[in-house]
């Protein structure tokens, strides 16, 4: 075998493996990324069903864990954890402006919870001490 013809084969057999190679790591990146869209749509599906978690971007759960709360109704507990928290990431005195961010938007997530809970609980009140309707009136007449 001559040396060119021996230099040639060489190039395209490696040009070959090469290739393939690339080949396979695109087929994986597509798959990747396929299987990335469904996780971000599945994630998507169950935070739709809750508009203050997409309002806010935080869940109840969440903001409980990051103030350190068991009960969402203590108001006196928030408070005090809150401005505990706060201070404390400070970042004038060294502390994280992001640790305070997420302190301030579970705040807001459990008030946005409080929020809801009157509504529901005026909407209920007004419910029941509506006047019946005339129709009602006359039926039982």
């Amino acid at each position: 075998m001559s040396a060119p013809r021996a230099i040639i084969q060489m190039l395209v057999t490696g040009t070959r493996i090469v290739g393939r190679a690339f080949g396979d790591a695109y087929k994986q990146a597509t798959a990747n990324s396929a299987a990335a869209r469904a996780a971000a749509g599945n994630m998507k599906a169950v935070a739709d069903g809750d508009t203050m978690t997409q309002a806010s971007g935080i869940t109840a759960d969440e903001s409980l864990k990051i103030l350190n709360m068991e009960d969402i109704n203590n108001k006196e507990d928030l408070a005090k954890k809150y401005k505990h928290l706060f201070e404390a990431n400070d970042p004038k005195k060294g502390g994280s402006l992001y640790m305070q961010s997420k302190v301030v938007r579970a705040r807001e997530r459990i008030e946005m919870e409080w929020a809801q809970e009157k509504l529901k609980a005026e909407q209920e009140l007004t419910e029941n001490t509506q006047p019946e309707s005339p129709q009602e009136t006359k039926n039982e007449k």
